[in-house]
C-alpha cells in the first residue's frame, strides 16, 4: 500500500468516508495525512496528524492548513503556492519547518495531490507529511564536515585528486566546471582541459537539457542543501551510463552561494545486474518447483518470500544459517524481528517494502539481528511480487552476511588514512630539516658577531647571550633530530656485530655533562648477550636517546639511577631494556610518546622526537619496543629486536 497514493486517492470532500477506510487511515500513526478544500482549509484530520502536529481535530478542522507553517512562510504565501503547483503538475512534494501546537518546529516532507471528483472537478488536495527533522540532521552534520574540510584546502585537494572511482568536481554558482580529479576524467572521458569552465550540462541528454534539469538539479541543490538523483549522463565519446549523482551546495561564511560540490558514481553495472535479477525473478516465477530448489540449495544467502503485510511464508538454508532460527521457528513472523529496536521504533522495516513497491526494488546496506542478539552487517534487495493481473503476492528478500567486508573496508580505510598522514608528516620533516639549516646558521654568525660588536661590554649581556645560544643550540639540535628521521627511509643501513657495553661507553662520553650535572648513576646489569647483529648507527641512536630521556625525567627528589640490561626470552628474541627510577608515565600517554613532538611531561626541555625517531628505526627493522611505567616510580623500555631474522636495513 502507497502512503502517497493508494491510500488517499479514494477520498473525496464530497463523499462519506467509508468506516473501513476510516480504520485504516487512524491506524496510520508515523504520517500525517489529510485533506484540504480548494481554498485549503482542513476538511479531514487522522490520528498521525494528531500525533505529528499535537492539533486535535476540533482544533484544526475548517482552519486554513497554512496554521501548520512558520509564520515567514505565510507571510510569503507559501502554503497557497504549494496548491498552485500541485495543481499544475499533478503533484508536489517539499521539504521545510512546520508548527505543532505550541510553535514547537520540526523538518518535515509534504507531498500534495489534487483531488477530482468523477466529473473532473477538483474538489481538494490530500496531504501526507512526515517528520523527518533527523535527516535534516544528518544533512546538517554533512555540511558542518565540508566546512571543516574546507579549512584545509590542500589536504582536501589531495583527497580528491587521489580518488579514482569517483567523479569529484566543483561548479559555480552558474554551473560551470571549476575543478576537475582523476575519477571524473575516467568515468566521462574529458581531460581536465576540455571541460574546465563549461556548462556541466554537457553530461546530460538533449532532452534533459531541453527540460532544464540541469538547473533544476542546482535550484533543489541550493534551495535544500543537498539534492540526490539517479539517471543516464554521457561521456565524452557518446556512451550512456547510469550515475548516481550528489549535489551540494557551498556557501562562503556571510552564507552566499559559491558554488556546489558534485560526485557521481557510475551504476552501470549495478543496473544491470538489477534488471538481469529481476528478469531471473519473472522467469523462476514459472516454477514453483524450480524456485524451491534453487532456494533450498543457496547456503550464502538469506532468500524469503515475504507477505505483503512483511510476514515470513518461506526459509532457506541460507537464511537458517545467517539469522540462527530453524523455519519452524521464524515463519508467520514478522521481518522486523530482524531489526535493531531504533530501525523498528522508525518504522524501517514498512519503509523497505514500501520503498520497493514504489521503485520496483529496494536495496539497502545496515545493522541486522541474529537469533543470539549478535548483529551483522547485511546486503538486502527487496522485490515485490505480481500476480497476472498485478496483484501483490508479497516481496522476495536476499540478505547477504557483509560483516567481514565491512571490516576489510574500514580497516583499509584506516590504513589508506594513517599512510596519507605518514606522507604528509614525512614531507613536513624532509622540508623543516632541509629549510630551516641555512637560517639556523645564519643566527650562530649574528650571535658570535653581536659578541664581537659587545666588546668589553660583553659581561653586561653574558647571561642573555647565553639564552641566546642555548635556545639556538636546542633549536639546532631538533633539526638534526628531523633530519635523522628523514633519512631513515632514504639510507640503507649496514648491519655490522656491536659490542653493547663498548657502544655504553661511547654514549657515556657523550652524555658527560648531563649525567654530572644531575649525579645520575648509569650502570649495566645483568646481561644474558651483549653481542647483537645491527645498524651501528641505528642502535646508538636507540640506546643515546632511551639513556638521555631517562635522566632529563627524573624525579626531582632523588638522584636518577639508570640500568641496562639484556634477556633473550622464550621465542628467541633479543630484548634489550633501559629501566629508570625517574618521573614514570601515565598509562594512557605510553602510546602517545610515540608519536612526533609528543612528549608525557611538558616541564622538562626536550623535542618531542627522540622516541618518535626509535619508532621508526624499529618499524623499519620490523622490531619493536614496549614501556611499562608508573608513575612516581619509573619507567622501563624493552627493545625486542629478531635476532633470527637477517636485517637488511635494521
Amino acid at each position: 500500500m502507497s502512503l502517497e497514493s493508494d491510500t488517499v486517492s479514494s477520498f473525496s470532500p464530497d463523499e462519506k468516508l467509508h468506516d473501513k477506510s476510516d480504520v485504516l487511515l487512524n491506524s496510520i500513526i508515523d504520517y500525517a495525512i489529510y485533506l484540504v478544500d480548494p481554498a485549503g482549509y482542513v476538511t479531514t484530520w487522522n490520528t498521525g496528524a494528531s500525533q505529528l502536529t499535537e492539533f486535535e481535530a476540533s482544533e484544526i478542522i475548517g482552519n486554513h492548513f497554512s496554521k501548520l507553517f512558520t509564520s515567514q512562510d505565510r507571510e510569503n504565501e507559501y502554503p497557497s503556492k504549494m496548491l498552485t503547483e500541485a495543481k499544475a503538475r499533478g503533484r508536489f512534494e517539499d521539504e521545510g519547518w512546520r508548527e505543532k501546537k505550541g510553535g514547537i518546529v520540526y523538518w518535515s516532507n509534504d507531498i500534495v495531490r489534487p483531488v477530482y471528483n468523477q466529473d473532473g472537478r477538483l474538489t481538494g488536495y490530500s496531504i501526507v507529511s512526515r517528520d523527518i527533522s533527523e535527516k535534516n540532521k544528518a544533512r546538517d552534520d554533512f555540511y558542518r564536515a565540508f566546512q571543516e574540510l574546507k579549512q584545509s584546502e590542500e589536504k582536501f585537494r589531495m583527497l580528491v585528486e587521489g580518488v579514482s572511482d569517483y567523479a569529484i568536481f566543483m561548479l559555480d554558482p552558474a554551473g560551470n566546471v571549476v575543478t576537475w580529479n582523476e575519477g571524473a576524467r575516467k568515468m566521462k572521458g574529458y581531460e581536465a582541459k576540455e571541460i574546465v569552465g563549461k556548462h556541466f550540462s554537457k553530461f546530460y541528454s538533449k532532452e534533459s537539457i531541453e527540460n532544464r534539469f540541469p538547473d533544476y538539479e542546482l535550484k533543489q541543490a541550493s534551495e535544500k542543501g543537498i539534492f540526490e538523483d539517479n539517471g543516464w549522463r554521457y561521456r565524452k565519446d557518446g556512451s550512456a551510463f547510469w550515475a548516481n549523482t550528489l549535489i551540494t551546495a557551498i556557501y562562503n561564511d556571510q552564507h552566499e552561494l559559491i558554488g556546489f560540490s558534485k560526485i557521481t558514481r557510475d551504476l552501470t553495472e549495478r543496473l544491470i545486474m538489477e534488471q538481469q535479477l529481476y528478469r531471473m525473478n519473472e522467469e523462476l516465477k514459472d516454477s514453483e518447483e524450480k524456485i524451491r530448489l534453487l532456494v533450498d540449495s543457496v547456503k550464502d544467502y538469506a532468500i524469503l518470500m515475504l507477505t505483503p503485510e512483511g510476514n515470513i511464508m518461506s526459509w532457506n538454508e541460507g537464511a537458517k544459517r545467517i539469522k540462527g532460527y530453524t523455519a519452524d521457528e521464524i515463519i508467520g513472523k514478522n521481518i522486523s524481528t530482524f531489526y535493531t529496536r531504533e530501525a523498528i521504533e522508525e518504522g524501517f522495516p514498512q519503509y523497505e517494502m514500501k520503498k520497493a513497491q514504489e521503485l520496483g526494488h529496494f536495496e539497502d546496506e545496515g545493522w541486522r539481528i541474529r537469533k543470539d542478539g549478535t548483529a551483522f552487517w547485511a546486503n538486502v534487495i527487496i522485490t515485490p511480487i505480481y500476480n497476472s493481473e498485478n496483484r501483490l503476492l508479497g516481496f522476495a528478500k536476499i540478505t547477504r552476511d557483509l560483516t567481514e567486508r565491512r571490516r576489510n573496508e574500514e580497516l583499509m580505510l584506516k590504513n589508506n588514512e594513517l599512510l596519507k598522514i605518514n606522507n604528509e608528516l614525512d614531507s613536513f620533516v624532509y622540508a623543516a630539516s632541509h629549510d630551516l639549516k641555512a637560517p639556523i646558521i645564519n643566527l650562530e654568525g649574528l650571535l658570535d658577531a653581536l659578541k664581537e660588536d659587545l666588546g668589553d661590554d660583553i659581561q653586561k649581556y653574558e647571561t642573555l647571550l647565553q639564552l641566546m645560544g642555548g635556545s639556538v643550540s636546542a633549536l639546532k639540535n631538533v633539526i638534526t633530530d628531523l633530519s635523522d628521521i628523514t633519512k631513515l627511509d632514504f639510507v640503507k643501513a649496514n648491519v655490522e656485530s656491536i659490542n653493547i657495553p663498548a657502544l655504553l661507553e661511547e654514549i657515556k662520553v657523550d652524555l658527560d655533562g648531563l649525567i654530572n650535572r644531575s649525579n645520575a648513576d648509569v650502570k649495566i646489569g645483568s646481561l644474558d648477550f651483549e653481542e647483537i647483529k645491527y645498524s651501528r648507527k641505528n642502535l646508538r641512536s636507540i640506546i643515546f636517546n632511551l639513556l638521555s630521556n631517562a635522566i632529563k625525567y627524573a624525579a626531582p627528589h632523588r638522584v636518577p639511577e639508570v640500568s641496562i640490561n639484556t634477556i633473550i626470552s622464550e621465542n628467541g628474541q633479543y630484548v634489550l631494556s633501559v629501566t629508570d627510577n625517574g618521573l614514570g608515565i601515565h598509562q594512557s600517554h605510553t602510546n602517545k610518546i610515540f608519536s612526533l613532538f609528543k612528549r608525557a611531561h611538558d616541564h622538562v626541555e626536550g623535542s618531542g622526537v627522540g622516541l618518535y625517531l626509535i619508532k621508526r628505526i624499529l618499524d623499519n627493522s620490523g622490531d619493536s619496543i614496549l614501556v611499562d611505567s608508573k608513575v612516581g616510580e619509573g619507567s622501563t623500555f624493552s627493545v625486542y629486536f629478531n635476532q633470527q631474522v637477517n636485517k637488511a636495513g635494521a
